[in-house]
């Protein structure tokens, strides 16, 4: 394993970005990867942090266990889900330049399109896909996902079932930004693809990657290998970056710590701009960063908007968004206001819990990064019987929560994700990931509103399901 660390001063503030009366020194940050990789097993990963006019980029590890080749500052790592900031801005460029409104119906941009009369998607805007208001599915698979025609794609998502009326409530959609991604498509003459790297890369300097891309699809990703790791054994086991044609738009770019950091100064004031040209104008932008009323992410953040999800420190709003892509996870923070932003990247199943220190690391230093705290169930008594079991869906994802011998309660999701399941009796709940490091989800029950000894929904790390049948004992 290695480290590699570097700063740049580039002058721009003459202020201490002071919290609790110090300033907080990048040298002090700058000997936290190493110590939290070796915990979590990490091999290998990136730390960019941005502070009071001065970059930090550390380093640390292999890109592939096995491989001499070591992590640089300019290693390519998948964003996963962090893509769907970089799709958001092309769409806000879209905005500026007249060619879209976020708050026109969609289908107003597809009028070569056949959208049935009363279909929901008629009344369906970007604002809505772009904050996860939509009501689309999480995820919609089948063949049409498997081809990288987004057209395709779109036809097929017409005919799944909403999880609600577009505007009215708060549930991830990956879905929602393959059909952005289509919208692009149909107003530039583009496809995604081409349209990303002519509106955004190319103009800014930003040095990302495609882990699919349609234009070449036999060609392997130029990234770091992602790892399954044991968190107890330290078993690592190389796995392949995979995302499916049609949602490379929601979770298939790549690139470096330091890259989302110079993208997440775009968001600042002028002052601390990093990339060759600013992405849109500032006001445009802006509405990344304004807050959606419906959108109330439950498990998942403090609020969301266009783009940016919302997470508190103390009194400070900060913008960020989380990643994982099968051995990956991605992490970016950013305070407009204050000048700060940090990202975290890395190869490895176990990066998520990593983050989760890195914060309680930084906040011990002073710089008290935004972060959503998963709620733990209040006080009292598990599940207090099986109207609680059952399976809950949305589109293809799947949940199964079934009794076991013990009379606890086992949660499974189909991604394979699992746990055993504790929650308190205001139906919130909590599950305890033991591949990802231990790492803590929570999610709540819904009634019905006609029924108070009948559970309709579960809301779960951001999603919307509804319950389906009931499970039997185990």
């Amino acid at each position: 394993m290695c480290v590699y660390t570097t700063w740049r001063s580039e002058e721009i503030l003459d202020r201490s970005h002071a919290l609790q009366g110090e300033r907080v020194e990048l040298d002090r940050i700058s000997g936290l990867l190493e110590k939290l990789a070796e915990r979590h097993r990490v091999p290998g990963a990136q730390l960019a942090v941005y502070l009071d006019g001065e970059l930090l980029e550390a380093v640390h590890g292999v890109t592939r266990t096995g491989r001499p080749d070591p992590v640089t500052p300019r290693s390519r790592f998948p964003y996963g889900s962090v893509s769907k900031i970089f799709t958001a801005a092309l769409v806000m460029q879209l905005v500026e330049d007249g060619e879209i409104e976020l708050d026109r119906p969609v289908a107003d941009h597809l009028a070569s399109h056949q959208i049935p009369h009363g279909h929901p998607m008629r009344s369906t805007t970007l604002r809505h896909l772009l904050s996860h208001t939509s009501g689309l599915v999480s995820d919609h698979e089948g063949a049409p996902l498997r081809s990288a025609s987004l057209r395709r794609h779109f036809t097929s998502v017409l005919d799944t079932e909403w999880i609600s009326t577009p505007g009215t409530a708060f549930s991830y959609s990956n879905t929602g930004y393959a059909v952005a991604a289509y919208v692009v498509e149909a107003v530039t003459g583009q496809d995604w693809w081409e349209a990303i790297e002519s509106y955004l890369f190319g103009p800014t300097g930003l040095d990302l990657a495609f882990v699919h891309d349609a234009r070449t699809p036999s060609a392997r990703p130029d990234t770091v290998s992602g790892h399954a790791v044991h968190s107890a054994t330290g078993h690592t086991e190389p796995v392949d970056f995979y995302v499916e044609p049609a949602l490379t738009a929601a979770g298939g770019l790549a690139g470096s710590a330091t890259d989302l950091v110079a993208f997440a100064r775009a968001f600042m004031a002028a002052d601390h701009a990093a990339l060759d040209t600013e992405i849109a104008d500032p006001e445009v932008l802006a509405e990344m960063g304004r807050e959606v009323r419906a959108a109330e992410p439950f498990g998942l953040a403090d609020g969301w908007c266009a783009g940016w999800g919302v997470f508190h420190a103390d009194r400070t709003r900060w913008l960020g968004h989380d990643g994982t892509l099968d051995g990956g996870t991605c992490n970016v923070r950013l305070d407009p206001a204050g000048g700060a932003a940090v990202a975290l990247t890395t190869n490895s199943t176990t990066g998520l819990a990593m983050w989760e220190d890195l914060v309680d690391e930084l906040r011990n230093l002073g710089l008290h990064v935004g972060h959503y705290r998963q709620p733990r169930p209040a006080s009292g008594t598990s599940l207090p019987d099986a109207r609680f079991t059952g399976n809950y869906t949305n589109g293809e994802l799947s949940v199964r929560i079934t009794p076991d011998q013990a009379g606890a309660f086992r949660f499974n999701i189909s991604n394979g994700l699992h746990g055993s399941l504790e929650a308190g009796p205001d139906l919130t709940f909590s599950v305890e990931a033991a591949e990802y490091g231990g790492l803590l989800l929570s999610g709540r029950f819904l009634r019905a509103p006609d029924s108070a000894d009948t559970v309709e929904l579960m809301q779960y790390n951001g999603r919307t399901l509804r319950r389906t049948d009931q499970a039997t004992a185990a």
